[in-house]
């Protein structure tokens, strides 16, 4: 099956289902806690959790990856201080959103970080290859190759009726849990987004409201009296890890 009527099927997939909007949403109950389904890294013992919300097909979210990850990865969890875990969501295009779903899903279990990392790392190339009308299945084989996979296990995996169920209830499960954008965290047991103040309120009015912060269930974040501006770089989340651990400190 060639890379373009696989693209094609997982569109047929998820053409029906309502991809997010901007607009923030209430978190659902149950969607702070880890889920059998969940992958996660960081030791158990770790003093917070930070769930992501991604998709292989949000600029966004490849952005934070390539700039903010990194750091986060090497001073807290590495350092045992917290726990992370990446839940993926679709956006448009849903074909390339659904098909680094699975094959996020298809390499061995231990590699699934490194997959992702290299879905958002060749995210731009994967975009360029498919306007182009290039070989796209060629840059997934790569990825997959990278990661302990090989080229026939991943198609076998496109063409998986498993494996494209799975990329449905992914939506779906985003959508249920109150997901409404991407990059979106919980952290701290709320949904942590960016928007601005009063997403949701009704008659809000985006072209009056200003600069976009950080909204902390639907709140903005207050970090030593001041909001944190809706920023994807290192020195924000920095900030809003640091004073998250604190807090977890003091309640102990």
């Amino acid at each position: 099956m060639s890379v373009t009527r696989i693209l094609t099927s997982l569109f047929l997939l998820v053409a029906g289902l309502a991809l997010p909007s901007i607009a923030q949403a209430q978190l659902a109950e149950g969607a702070a806690e880890l889920r059998p389904t969940d992958r996660v890294i960081g030791g158990a013992d770790a003093d917070l959790l930070i769930i992501e919300y991604a998709s292989f097909a949000c600029p966004h979210c490849a952005h934070f990856q390539t700039e903010v990850w990194p750091m986060i990865r090497s001073e807290f969890v590495e350092t045992g201080l917290i726990r992370y875990s990446v839940r993926p969501m679709l956006t448009s295009p849903p074909q390339i959103a659904g098909a680094g779903v699975i094959l996020s899903e298809c390499v061995p279990d231990d590699r699934y970080f490194d997959a992702v990392d290299l879905l958002f790392h060749e995210q731009a190339n994967i975009f360029e290859t498919a306007r182009e009308g290039g070989d796209v299945l060629a840059v997934y084989n790569r990825i997959a190759a990278a990661t302990g996979g090989s080229a026939e296990t991943l198609l076998a995996c496109f063409q998986d009726t498993a494996a494209n169920e799975h990329v449905n209830a992914v939506a779906v499960q985003a959508s249920e849990d109150g997901i409404r954008s991407t990059p979106a965290f919980i952290i701290a047991g709320d949904l942590l987004a960016i928007g601005h103040p009063g997403d949701g309120e009704a008659g809000h009015n985006h072209a009056t409201a200003g600069p976009t912060v950080f909204l902390h269930g639907g709140e903005p974040l207050m970090i030593d009296g001041e909001t944190v501006p809706g920023r994807l770089d290192e020195d924000s989340f920095r900030r809003i890890i640091l004073h998250f651990l604190d807090e977890s400190d003091s309640a102990d």
